[in-house]
């Protein structure tokens, strides 16, 4: 099962678990793989019939280690945080025990019969667009039911992402993950994942959640899209500072085809600031969605309003409110409390006792604190009642009170111009290279699915001028190329089989039908398309052969003639010997009389295209591809060709095509009058060097 990276054992304690018969409850039936740390068995649960993968963890012989310690809790916490997902883009874990005989700690967990996704990437297996998308928004709503429950993965890669028939996908190995409403088991400074795949908030070692396993998975997707990975390196300090600090290389310079939905979404993925992400695993999967529909991805909502990617019970308790009440509000209930106290009695006038206003429950109110500047500052200042017109005012209370207005309206226009978000300069020239390069790109894609050769030549072309660097553009230039040299060689032997054919045609309408035969094969050959060469070949075939037959039922009535006269003055031979009398009758010129003959013909070529014809006066002998089909990758391969084909006795011309497509070969050869006698076996082998282009043979 390649849905877990199974833990390894050796020495003595690997040769008894791979000899355990039995672990808890579970009847074990073979080894799936193993590890550092343990074994991965395929088991059967008795209770049920239940096929199930046991993933197992032995004791160190140092049970004191903290290393062993902290192994063994995270073993366990993978059964607890796994144990409560039940997805179906989820492996499910059945159970968690021990085995009381060995100490063997194990989990059982939902058996999967698939690869994952590393292995089909290094496999070279073809995705398509749609497939790879389709594959990583099926991750993404497992990893958002997983989030909800309050459980990050940690370590999406993938190799811990499972292919199931039909494309389904399934994300495992919770065995780091995150439970954030447990303990935390990872000391200071550790990583916790691998590091092509981490976030740059696990990098720096700071709170992860959710959105940490989104730009993971942005990195998988990145991958399928593209095959390598967006942050490369030699080294750990290379691949994390890349991830950190610097950009990925855009999806369009590695390969153009890809369509121009995905840049946003892998952008999105993989933008350094968590709030800049996708906030949900679900956001991703309906951008994805979005694109393999043909539409434009939609961004995710903005964070202030968005859900929270992890709900937790130390976020529950951190919690704060503020309420700051307008002190308009504050001051009108303090006086409708303070009303019914005031006394209208002005005989029996005490005191007024200030109202007490009702404490704010949740947090203090700023607003009470505003009230009290503001009365500490009206009771420093004299009744204005009593001031007459001749009282002179304080001119520093005067110049104070007056610029109040003006120091409130100066702070409201510093914040305001500190929240002016600062329009980046638009490089126009950069813009229209971009402009230029999609139009082009768009055009040449368009042109190359019409069939259009030589026009998308000429577009990808001048792409690769404007971008050289492009290791794909570079590729279908070059590819382009050989399709162009294949046609213009194509239409050379289009011309060269239809002279041939005139040529043919010309002697077979004078009825030198022998002499037309070879014309119409090697017009045939050059263009096998052509119905009116195979056509025409085949009359001048039936037509020879009629007339080759005319020619020898004469001459055989003519010999049959010749042989009764001579038979009828002929004396027969005797030998006499004693007592007896023999009649000897002439004899035949040949043992072997009316035999066929046998040719041979063997080829050696390392080409994985063409084909050989071998003809010997009208019969054709050998007629061969010099390719075989693999049939599972539909690719071509070079064969030696060796057959061995009988026909009638005669003395005529051997002749030979070689023909391979991808070079512009079409070597033809004629060995003039051979004897073919009856019962002979004849040998002939030709040799092809793709470098020179040159063929040689043997015959005997």
């Amino acid at each position: 099962m390649t849905a877990h990276e199974p833990p390894a054992q050796s020495g003595a304690d690997a040769g008894e678990e791979r000899n355990q018969v039995k672990l808890g409850r579970y009847e074990v039936v073979r080894e799936l793989g193993k590890g550092a740390m343990g074994i991965v068995y395929l088991a059967k649960d008795p209770l049920i019939g239940r096929l199930v993968a046991l993933k197992t963890i032995r004791p160190s012989a140092h049970a004191d280690d903290e290393d062993t310690k902290e192994f063994q809790a995270r073993f366990v916490r993978e059964a607890q945080a796994a144990g409560i997902l039940n997805h179906p883009s989820i492996v499910t874990v059945h159970d968690i025990g021990v085995d009381d005989p060995t100490g063997v700690s194990f989990i059982a967990m939902e058996y999967v019969e698939g690869q994952n996704l590393k292995e089909v990437l290094s496999a070279g297996r073809p995705l398509s667009f749609e497939q790879a998308a389709d594959i990583i928004a099926q991750v993404a709503e497992g990893l958002d039911f997983a989030h909800a429950k309050g459980i990050v993965h940690r370590d999406v890669k993938p190799a811990n992402i499972i292919l199931l028939e039909g494309n389904r996908a399934k994300i495992t190995d919770f065995g780091i993950a995150k439970i954030t409403s447990g303990a935390n088991l990872t000391t200071t400074g550790q990583f916790l994942g691998t590091p092509n795949y981490m976030a740059p908030e696990q990098i720096k070692g700071t709170p992860v959640d959710g959105r940490s396993d989104i730009f993971s998975l942005g990195i998988c997707l990145y991958e399928c899209l593209t095959h390598r990975k967006p942050f490369g390196g030699d080294s750990l300090t290379s691949i994390s500072y890349k991830i950190v600090h610097e950009p990925f290389p855009p999806l369009q310079e590695v390969n153009p085809t890809i369509p121009d939905g995905f840049a946003d979404v892998v952008s999105h993925c993989l933008a350094k600031d968590p709030v800049k992400r996708y906030q949900r695993g679900k956001d991703l999967a309906t951008a994805l969605r979005a694109v393999i529909r043909g539409e434009r991805p939609t961004r995710s909502s903005e964070p202030l309003f968005a859900d929270a990617t992890v709900v937790t019970r130390g976020d529950r308790e951190k919690q704060m409110t503020i309420e700051i009440p307008f002190p308009e509000a504050q001051t009108a209930e303090v006086e409708m409390e303070a009303g019914p106290q005031l006394d209208t009695n002005p005989a029996a006038a005490k005191p007024a006792t200030a109202p007490v206003a009702k404490p704010v429950t949740k947090a203090k109110s700023v607003g009470v604190d505003w009230k009290k500047t503001w009365n500490g500052l009206v009771s420093s200042t004299p009744d204005w009642r009593k001031l007459s017109w001749k009282s002179r005012i304080n001119p520093i209370l005067f110049v104070t009170v007056a610029a109040i207005p003006l120091i409130a309206l100066a702070i409201v226009m510093l914040v305001l111009r500190s929240k002016q978000v600062a329009v980046p300069v638009v490089d126009k020239a950069a813009e229209a290279k971009v402009a230029k390069e999609r139009k082009l790109r768009t055009e040449a894609n368009r042109v190359l699915h019409e069939g259009r050769v030589n026009d998308a030549f000429e577009r990808y072309e001048e792409l690769l001028r404007m971008a050289p660097r492009s290791p794909a553009i570079g590729a279908l230039v070059l590819r382009l190329s050989q399709l162009r040299q294949q046609d213009e060689v194509g239409k050379q032997q289009l011309m060269a089989a239809q002279q041939q054919f005139d040529q043919g045609m010309a002697l077979y309408n004078q009825k030198k039908f022998a002499e037309a035969i070879p014309l119409f094969e090697e017009s045939f050959h050059l263009n096998p398309s052509s119905d009116a060469t195979a056509q025409y070949l085949k009359l001048a075939q039936q037509e020879d052969a009629r007339v080759k037959a005319e020619r020898a039922s004469a001459r055989q009535a003519k010999t049959t003639s010749k042989t009764s006269s001579q038979t009828a003055v002929t004396p027969a031979v005797t030998t006499a010997h004693p007592g007896t009398t023999a009649t000897r009758a002439p004899q035949p010129s040949s043992l072997v009389a009316g035999a066929p003959a046998s040719l041979t013909t063997i080829v050696n070529s390392t080409v994985a295209d063409g084909y050989i014809v071998v003809r010997a006066g009208s019969d054709e002998v050998a007629r061969e591809n010099l390719w075989a089909e693999r049939r599972f990758f539909h690719t071509h391969v070079s064969k030696q060709v060796n057959v061995t084909k009988e026909f009638p006795a005669k003395n005529a011309d051997l002749e030979f095509w070689v023909v391979v497509q991808s070079l512009g070969v079409n070597e033809h050869r004629v060995l003039r009058a051979q004897n073919f006698e009856p019962g002979s076996n004849h040998k002939l082998v030709v040799t092809f060097d793709p470098k020179s282009k040159r063929v040689d043979f043997q015959f005997n």
